[in-house]
């Protein structure tokens, strides 16, 4: 029987067990990971195997089935001392099961509310229903407890219902004309999924309601290259049919009033600062960097000015990540600096992981390269703590680039190697070809070229083929250097010419001085003084301004 409300095993978020009004401290991560696994089919038997399978996805170790058994008898030990017979493991036939008021798990709470919303007929009772069901979730699916390749089929069920309520939700919300209200929660969701039509959709419709009509197209264009880009489709009827509508002002899309008053203008803060967040993710996707530093200091008022801190440091390292790369290094440092800050203090490992990469990043730039590798060797240990490999990947690249500028060849190739293995097993071809971009270059300076020319024309393509206007430019300045290599002179213009031109695109002024770099040189090598030296003095004044590693 459960005491109180908070009584119960909490999966929708990090894994946690409390009984009469206190917390169960379960210290170690498999016990986490054993308990969220016996409760998601709490009074179901799970087999031995299962578990197994769970805990060792490569195959178990010799002496698995002890392990487990040490496991289950901890875990029994905890429980029993906290509650008694009420929730209990029993083992039965080849495996275990948990015993417990099925109530008490708050994913099953979440399925029974959800089950009864789908069943009513009744948008005010659809919505609290589906309102109650999302305020069960703190965050990822036993969060921090079930990692790597054994996460995704005991979570993945959960978190596309996740999904499907939040959109559920909306749709009756918006039936009731509380477009402004459901916008901050759509546009979290579509900032992470931006190829996921009926969300966008629905997105769409609550921003054009609001009188956001530049927004609510952005959202279609988004979607759009999200979907041309992974999948090479294009947008579904209904969507294109939205957007028409929009751009026509359709009548029938209606214009419902919103709620007046203090209360509505802090919801609307809290959704303004939610699209704005969601913004600043699109146009740094986009290499729109000034919009999206524009975007994500609104953001950051906003949550600022609501003393949501959770929210502001994921503008702060938005924001600080959109700065590092494009070599505002003081201000990004400062950004950076403030939200693993307020992520140490919330306990958001993934959100301190992914700042302290960036202030690694920040320091390899200006070339203090000991505290650069300390930085990202701390990034590194979170986020395989986590079991983020796309985090892990991204952090080996890093490394290396920190060895290459040292001239430590092997110790780059082999970091880079890791990279690309991890992007590959994780079918991220994007991924892929940044590291083969890396490779490139190390094989340059070694003097493998042939090596390099095939793997710089393979990340060209991938770039190309995803819209990476960054990529494309930072692959014709390696290409350019390359054919300078080889002595093949007008290649190399024509590279570095085309890199210079998507630089200033970009308007990104440390990029462009590191490609005039590599002209200087092909000038130099074709007896151009004049050229060179202009060129030279010119990247020199940049790298000196910015106080990059080159102005040392």
């Amino acid at each position: 029987m459960i005491n109180s409300a908070s009584d119960g095993v909490r999966l929708l978020g990090p894994v946690e067990f409390r009984w009469a009004g206190a917390p169960v401290v379960l210290p170690r991560r498999q016990q986490r990971l054993l308990l969220g696994v016996l409760a998601l089919s709490a009074n179901r038997v799970v087999s031995s195997q299962r578990l197994a399978e769970v805990f060792w996805p490569d195959g178990a170790p010799q002496g698995g089935r002890r392990q487990i058994q040490v496991l289950i008898s901890r875990l029994r030990g905890l429980l029993a001392g906290a509650a008694a017979s009420e929730v209990e493991v029993r083992a039965a036939g080849s495996g275990y099961e948990l015993r417990i008021d099925p109530m008490a798990v708050d994913a099953h709470r979440f399925a029974v509310l959800k089950q009864r919303a789908d069943a009513s007929g009744n948008d005010e009772e659809k919505a609290a229903l589906l309102g109650q069901a999302l305020d069960l979730w703190r965050g990822p699916v036993l969060d921090e407890a079930a990692v790597g390749a054994g996460r995704d089929p005991l979570c993945v069920r959960l978190e596309e219902a996740r999904r499907e309520a939040i959109e559920e939700h909306a749709e009756a919300s918006l039936r009731l004309g509380r477009h402004r209200q459901v916008i901050g929660a759509l546009a979290e969701e579509a900032a992470a999924d931006p190829s996921r039509e009926r969300l966008a959709g629905l997105l769409m419709l609550a921003l054009y309601r609001s009188g956001r009509v530049a927004e609510a197209l952005d959202v279609f264009e988004r979607s759009r290259a999200r979907l041309a880009g992974e999948l090479g489709l294009d947008p579904g009827p209904a969507l294109v049919r939205l957007r028409q509508d929009i751009l026509c002002g359709a009548r029938h899309l209606g214009v419902p009033s919103g709620r007046s008053g203090a209360a509505g203008r802090v919801g609307d803060l809290e959704g303004e600062g939610l699209v704005m967040l969601g913004l600043g993710r699109i146009r740094f996707a986009q290499d729109r960097f000034a919009e999206s530093v524009a975007a994500y200091e609104e953001a950051r008022r906003a949550f600022r000015r609501l003393g949501d801190r959770r929210h502001l440091a994921a503008a702060l390292s938005g924001l600080g990540t959109v700065r590092a790369e494009g070599g505002w290094f003081a201000e990004g440092q400062a950004d950076l600096m403030e939200a693993a800050s307020i992520f140490a203090a919330l306990g958001d490992v993934a959100g301190n992981a992914h700042a302290t990469y960036m202030l690694g990043f920040v320091e390899r730039e200006r070339g203090d390269d000991e505290l650069a590798l300390w930085l990202l060797g701390r990034a590194l240990a979170a986020y395989q703590k986590i079991g983020d490999r796309r985090g892990e990947a991204l952090l080996q690249r890093s490394i290396g680039l920190v060895h290459r500028a040292r001239g430590e060849y092997p110790q780059a190739a082999a970091r880079t190697r890791k990279s690309r293995h991890l992007f590959t097993t994780l079918a991220d071809p994007h991924g892929v070809a940044y590291a083969d971009q890396s490779l490139a270059k190390i094989r340059i300076r070694v003097g493998d070229l042939p090596q390099a020319e095939q793997a710089l024309h393979a990340s060209l393509r991938v770039f190309a083929g995803q819209g990476d206007r960054f990529g494309r430019a930072l692959g014709l300045r390696t290409l350019g250097e390359l054919h300078l290599e080889q002595g093949a002179t007008a290649e190399a213009r024509q590279a570095l010419s085309a890199s210079l031109t998507l630089w200033d695109t970009l308007e990104l002024p440390l990029w462009r001085a590191r490609t005039l770099a590599v002209l200087a040189r092909l000038e130099h090598r074709n007896g151009e003084a004049g050229h060179a030296g202009a060129a030279h003095q010119e990247s020199s004044a940049i790298f000196s301004r910015i106080g990059s590693r080159e102005s040392r």
